[in-house]
């Protein structure tokens, strides 16, 4: 049992000799430097520059020195006063300079500054502490003892941000006071000082670990939140696409039939508080039955695609093309008034053909469509399918009188003389 026990405590030694040898071993760099943010790194050093762990320690080191002058009318402490009080207001001085940093200030530049100044502030605290333990008599001295734990204990506190700078820093006062007591007599201080050492060593560590995983955790959390926007963004385009595949026509790629009713009701909506008019062309390709049976649905297929194609081409920038069903098409012509609306749906009767038929199997199968023009007049307040009724007895009518021409036809409700 007790082999057990040396040789876990053998385990634990060797593991806090490797990480002080990796802490040690690295530059003076903030802890966690590879998750902290730049503002954590300046929180860091703010605390580091901060003065007030000096001015306790200076006050208590002057209050010690006084005690000797008024006690025994002894000044031999007030060197050790004068040199912390010195040490204090250098590191005043580097606080304001901190406090006073420009916006072009580099985080490695004053990490440097702050090691310069920890190292000065141990040479003069080792030196005063070390000045009281020859100077102070009687119950005094205990208490010169008891405040060389004050500063070590406040540096350890700090070690979160700079543990190999700390670590240097108490060797230095420690190795000072120890020196100093044996050549007084103390013969345990060098071991005793080892032992504390060794203490405030392991309770850096402890703080260097904590701070390391709360700054682990905050950056992955950070990153996770990054992450989650990303995906966000990810979703919103991928909605978008679905949405405009939800509403595409799968073989022509104009819009479908769903986005049709969707855009046509809006128009109107729309149309109640309208200057001009709003026209519809009910588009349908002539005898397409007899040209799927002759060539095949896939030849018909591709004739629907360059329909499609042609009728885009023949409409304007803001005019809304759409399979309405099977092979008829509709175009929403917004602000048009009755004369473009004829113009427009001659131009596409023409476009479709005259279009380019190299694709088919039959480049010389004539292709044409029948068109019935649907209008309402600016201002005017009626349902969707009255303007669908509208256009398609035009279009029936387009049939009727040979195919391959435009006809026109009037919402119901409206008067004639309102039509633009």
């Amino acid at each position: 049992m007790m082999w057990l026990v040396g040789r876990q405590m053998m385990e634990s030694l060797r593991a806090q000799v490797a990480a002080m040898r990796r802490v040690m071993s690295s530059t003076a760099g903030l802890i966690g430097s590879d998750y902290a943010t730049k503002e954590q790194a300046w929180e860091m050093l703010e605390g580091l520059f901060s003065p007030f762990a000096h001015a306790l320690t200076a006050t208590a080191i002057a209050l010690i020195a006084w005690y000797n002058w008024y006690a025994d009318g002894s000044l031999a402490s007030v060197p050790a006063a004068v040199m912390v009080l010195g040490t204090f207001s250098l590191r005043v001085v580097f606080a304001r300079r901190y406090h006073r940093r420009g916006p072009d200030a580099r985080v490695s530049d004053w990490i440097r500054l702050s090691a310069k100044s920890s190292f000065i502030a141990a040479l003069g605290w080792g030196s005063s502490l070390s000045i009281l333990i020859f100077t102070t008599e009687g119950p005094a001295r205990f208490a010169v003892f008891a405040l060389i734990s004050a500063p070590i204990q406040g540096v350890t506190a700090r070690a979160y941000a700079m543990p190999a700078v700390v670590i240097v820093h108490i060797s230095i006062v420690l190795g000072m006071v120890g020196m100093a007591a044996t050549i007084f007599g103390i013969a345990v201080a060098i071991p005793l000082v080892l032992l504390y050492l060794w203490y405030q060593i392991g309770f850096v560590f402890e703080l260097v670990a904590l701070r390391t995983k709360m700054l682990k955790a905050d950056h992955d959390r950070v990153a996770l939140l990054g992450q989650v926007t990303r995906y966000n963004s990810d979703l919103a385009v991928v909605n978008a696409r679905l949405s405009t595949f939800a509403l595409t026509d799968g073989l022509t790629g104009v819009s479908n039939r769903r986005d049709f009713d969707q855009k046509l009701k809006l128009c109107l909506q729309d149309q109640t508080t309208c200057a001009a008019p709003l026209a519809l062309l009910l588009i349908d390709v002539d005898h397409f039955k007899r040209f799927n049976d002759t060539y095949g649905h896939l030849v018909g297929d591709e004739c629907l695609k360059l329909v499609a194609a042609a009728i885009r081409t023949a409409g304007r920038v803001n005019d809304f093309t759409a399979r309405y069903g099977g092979e008829e098409f509709a175009l929403i012509l917004p602000a048009t008034t009755h004369a473009d609306a004829l113009v427009i749906a001659e131009r596409v009767r023409q476009a479709v053909e005259t279009m380019d038929r190299a694709a088919l199997p039959q480049p010389g199968e004539r292709l044409t469509v029948s068109i019935g023009v649907g209008i309402v007049a600016a201002g005017a307040s009626i349902q969707p399918h009255e303007l669908v009724e509208a256009a398609d007895s035009a279009l029936y009518l387009a049939k009727q009188c040979g195919r391959n021409c435009v006809k026109d036809g009037v919402a119901a409700r409206q008067p004639l003389q309102q039509i633009a």
